[in-house]
């Protein structure tokens, strides 16, 4: 008979802590935005909240970026719904080298459900933000100068900047062309132009899928 008991009592322990644990979770938090954090290629995708002496991260589809930008301006109070636990491992720390609090080394990141400007009163819920539906884009074949790269935080190759465009590389693309790179100045493309609205990267750049490249006179299919 003891042993039926104790275990029906672990479970009503358990059930407790559970729920107090949930009713610990934050859900709806104020606070000021800080900056913005951004996926592999640039892409926004997250910002950075002071709530009272802590910095959280919260992050969202890169699709809604345009809209949450725009409503959630740098320097503005805002109050945010939000859900734990939804933070990419790309993103374990504050953007742009910029301090924050942690739970041991990790920035406390949340998934963000809606959010509203303090001042203005303006709400954006981005469940009403599906993602588009997936589109080639524009073709466009281009020549200009290469200035830049940009590499993920394993060192890899992911993008080509020119003064005209990003292009992402694929990994296998990257790879395929990075040896032939040294001491380039100017880069054709070919390839397709995002054009789905939204996204908003921080090169200020549209973005460009490449089909092939032409480097010193030379065409190479990727």
């Amino acid at each position: 008979m003891k042993k039926p008991l104790l275990f029906f009592l672990s479970l009503i322990f358990l059930g407790f802590c559970s729920a107090s644990a949930l009713a610990q979770s934050p859900s709806f938090i104020s606070g000021r935005v800080l900056g913005y954090l951004s996926n592999r290629i640039g892409d926004y995708d997250g910002l950075r909240l002071r709530t009272g002496a802590t910095e959280i991260h919260l992050f969202f589809p890169p699709h809604t970026a345009a809209k949450v930008r725009q409503l959630a301006g740098v320097g503005q109070l805002v109050t945010v719904d939000v859900e734990p636990g939804h933070g990419r491992p790309e993103h374990p720390r504050a953007g742009f080298g910029h301090p924050a609090e942690a739970v041991g080394s990790v920035v406390l990141a949340y998934r963000l459900n809606q959010v509203r400007n303090v001042r203005s009163g303006a709400l954006l819920q981005l469940w009403n933000l599906p993602p588009p539906p997936p589109q080639s884009g524009r073709l466009v074949q281009t020549e200009g100068r290469l200035v830049g790269d940009r590499h993920d935080e394993n060192g890899q190759l992911v993008a080509l900047l020119t003064d005209k465009y990003l292009v992402e590389l694929k990994p296998h693309q990257a790879e395929q062309i990075s040896s032939l790179l040294e001491g380039v100045q100017r880069l054709g493309v070919a390839g397709y132009e995002r054009t789905t609205d939204g996204f908003v990267n921080q090169t200020g750049l549209p973005v460009l899928h490449p089909t092939a490249l032409t480097i010193r006179g030379q065409t190479f299919a990727l």
